[in-house]
């Protein structure tokens, strides 16, 4: 779904062909940085109680559960919880 109205849209499209590759990557990767704060945010002010592993945890669910089957998503949450737990402050 969109709400962008069409000529919007390509006027948006012709301002991004400008930019270089490496521009556009940067941005997108901002963008992604930005987001995955905002959710972090969020997690720690929902689950104040809970662990910088279980908070990665919930990030890397909020991020990827919908993309990967759930016998791989066991094996990363297993890594995760487990590389969290020797090592504080990653997050």
């Amino acid at each position: 779904m969109t709400d962008t109205p069409p000529d919007v849209q390509a006027r948006v499209d012709a301002l991004m062909r400008q930019r270089s590759g490496s521009d556009r990557v940067r941005m997108m990767s901002d963008m992604f940085d930005f987001a995955k704060a905002l959710v972090l945010s969020n997690l720690r002010a929902t689950h104040a109680d809970a662990s910088d592993a279980e908070l990665h945890v919930m990030l890397f669910d909020r991020l990827y559960v919908d993309e990967i089957d759930p016998a791989q998503r066991a094996r990363v949450v297993a890594r995760l919880r487990g590389e969290r737990q020797a090592t504080s402050g990653l997050l």
